[in-house]
């Protein structure tokens, strides 16, 4: 017996009321519309954070690849994210460490990392 699999596609999960504004607000503007949608490629909780965690924490040393985290890193990672969020920092950490999120977290650092890029 074969087990059918399913197509994959490479589809992004946006709440629906979210598509229904942006299709609503750019009618006509298809352009408009792919610009909005690519800004919502949800971002991992590791990317954010090599990012911004060095510009908002100057004190605590920037990962190397493949290298061990240094000293305080996670801990600054997950204080930020966690006042970010609302999530409690226990969960937060278990998103280092292979726990799955929700996947509004991606959009939401997204959009943060976006509105931080402005300030």
């Amino acid at each position: 017996m074969q087990c059918r699999q399913e197509p994959q596609t490479n589809t992004k999960k946006i709440p629906r009321w979210f598509v229904k504004f942006v299709l609503l607000r750019t009618q006509n503007k298809p352009d408009s519309q792919q610009t909005l949608f690519a800004l919502l490629e949800p971002m991992t909780p590791q990317e954010w954070c090599s990012i911004w965690i060095p510009i908002m924490h100057s004190e605590v040393e920037v990962p190397y690849s493949g290298e061990r985290n240094p000293y305080g890193y996670i801990k600054a990672c997950t204080a930020t994210l966690s006042a970010l969020t609302g999530y409690n920092q226990k969960t937060v950490e278990g998103w280092f460490y292979g726990k799955s999120y929700h996947y509004s977290v991606g959009i939401l650092l997204r959009c943060f990392h976006l509105l931080f890029q402005f300030h």
